[in-house]
């Protein structure tokens, strides 16, 4: 496989996988509490806040992924800051690779290179600083 068609297809796969992720988070309704908005998915609920009482560090994400996807950026980051914030990348990574798919290249090359670890930092950062405001989050109610 030539390296163009190669780039292609990694392309295709962030657009489908964004526009998939996004057009799953518009189609679901946003749960008031904060929380389980993915069990209306079909998905379990989170057993590590179900045995600990506390949230996981992803608890609240696809809450906010609906909310933003509602159009209510305010209460997609104050239901999950780290969650509004990965909404945000993924749309920009979406966007940029349906750029990259007619330009050439592809945006893990373009960015691990340049920006790899700082974006790795910022990644860690933003999730731990998420998680420990819904922790906060959680038992302030």
């Amino acid at each position: 496989m030539s390296p163009t068609t190669q780039d292609r297809l990694v392309n295709l796969a962030f657009i489908l996988g964004a526009s998939g992720l996004v057009t799953v988070s518009a189609l679901v309704t946003p749960s008031a509490s904060g929380m389980g908005t993915h069990e209306k998915l079909g998905l379990p609920p989170c057993m590590f806040h179900k045995w600990t009482g506390i949230p996981c560090f992803s608890c609240g994400m696809t809450t906010s992924w609906a909310w933003m996807a509602h159009g209510h950026p305010w209460m997609s980051f104050k239901t999950q800051p780290m969650g509004a914030l990965l909404f945000l990348a993924t749309i920009a990574a979406g966007l940029l690779s349906l750029v990259y798919l007619f330009r050439g290249g592809t945006i893990e090359r373009r960015f691990s290179s340049r920006y790899g670890a700082s974006l790795t930092i910022a990644f860690w950062t933003g999730l731990l600083g998420g998680w420990a405001y819904k922790i906060v989050e959680t038992f302030a109610k």
